[in-house]
């Protein structure tokens, strides 16, 4: 009697499930950590962070903010299973890099966010963005700071 696998169907639905689950583990595996938000005014290793952040060039800043911005357009592309939009997202982000490594720079230097790809319900797909450090306390190892509040705090000082 033959076994069924569903994973092993030809079917896109299946695969891009295989993905997105992989993905899932894959995040919560690397820093055993809540994404929820952490405010950056808290705690020496956040400001000791955000103070670093200040220092780098203003190119790493651009390339940073463009990084982010293509990430989450083309995960809106997969999403919408928008070809097009997925290649155009893909230029930028490779635009983005080859403009920062003209300016001198490589991606090391920037001090770049992780970006992952949230799956939700009825299978749509988001984005999250932000920065792993060290917990400050807690028996947490890391603690994760949202790109936006770290760009609020940036722009506070």
């Amino acid at each position: 009697m033959p076994t069924y696998f569903p994973l092993m169907t030809r079917s896109n639905f299946w695969g891009r499930a295989a993905l997105v689950i992989g993905l899932v583990m894959a995040a919560s595996l690397a820093g055993c950590a809540n994404f929820s938000s952490v405010t950056v005014s808290e705690g020496e290793n956040q400001k000791a962070f955000i103070k670093e952040l200040t220092r780098t060039p203003a190119v790493c800043q651009g390339y940073r903010q463009a990084y982010v911005s293509g990430f989450k357009d083309h995960v809106k592309a997969l999403a919408a299973n928008d070809a097009d939009g997925q290649s155009q997202s893909r230029q930028r982000l490779s635009h983005n890099s080859k403009k920062l490594s003209d300016s001198g720079f490589e991606e090391a230097d920037c001090f770049r966010p992780y970006c992952i790809i949230k799956p939700m319900q009825n299978g749509r797909l988001d984005s999250w963005c932000g920065y792993r450090l060290d917990a400050d306390e807690g028996t947490d190892l890391y603690q994760w700071l949202a790109w936006e509040e770290v760009q609020t705090a940036l722009q506070s000082l």
